[in-house]
């Protein structure tokens, strides 16, 4: 297990790729790990202290991580718990293991993730799950729980996978949505833009985009011919 601290409060972000591959190397050679702190690019232990107990295939991050970006970024298997914030693009690629965060994430939480599992006790930010920006498809698998409430944009463009938001979220909830599950247990705001498959469940308040039109115990969009896009209630 590799235990990573910030040494000070980061003046701009930091774009630093860690995942459990790490706790393979020594601690010498993590220490040597390059990173970017804005548009320099510097060794792990300029920013962080380092240090490593026993063999699991784990990082603990202790401390703010909120302006450290794409962390867990392409992980296969292995741990990682933040005890804080963490930053931007948190599993994004994501193919395997499990991160659990204990304080809030930022955007791009799992973008284009295909397996794993992400945790985070408190809040997210927007964009969970989604594709990045030119690119057609968002989370194909794994698992997302957000205990807290979430953003905007949440499972953009999914085509698999599932997302929990055990708290509220915003608007444009599933928006291109070609497979996968949504779950909020709270309220959120529009719901479904040219949604084309799979299916989003709500406990509280939502809007409908004015395309949907109830079908038995739910609603489906005009786009979807096979009634293959619904949203529904808890």
């Amino acid at each position: 297990m590799i235990i990573i601290k910030p040494k000070t409060e980061f003046v701009v972000t930091v774009e630093a790729e860690l995942t459990p591959d790490l706790a393979e190397k020594d601690v010498e050679e993590i220490k040597k790990f390059k990173v970017y702190y804005g548009k320099d690019v510097v060794e792990l232990e300029e920013l962080f202290e380092v240090t490593k107990e026993g063999d699991d295939k784990k990082l603990v991050l202790d401390g703010d991580f909120s302006r450290v970006k794409w962390i867990g970024c392409r992980m296969s298997d292995g741990e990682i718990v933040v005890k804080g914030n963490v930053g931007a693009n948190c599993g994004a690629y994501m193919a395997g293991g499990k991160i659990v965060i204990e304080g809030d994430a930022d955007d791009w939480l799992g973008a284009e993730m295909k397996d794993g599992e992400i945790v985070v006790k408190g809040n997210a930010a927007n964009l969970v799950g989604c594709a990045y920006y030119g690119e057609a498809t968002g989370m194909s698998g794994g698992k997302i729980t957000i205990e807290g409430n979430a953003g905007n944009y949440i499972g953009e463009k999914m085509a698999g996978g599932e997302i929990e938001i055990k708290g509220n979220a915003g608007d444009f909830i599933g928006t291109e949505m070609k497979g996968g599950a949504i779950t909020i247990h709270g309220n959120c705001g529009f719901v479904g833009g040219d949604m084309k498959a799979g299916e989003i469940k709500i406990g509280g308040d939502f809007e409908l985009v004015p395309t949907f039109v109830k079908q038995e115990d739910a609603w489906v969009g005009d786009v979807n011919v096979k009634g293959e896009g619904v949203v529904r209630r808890l």
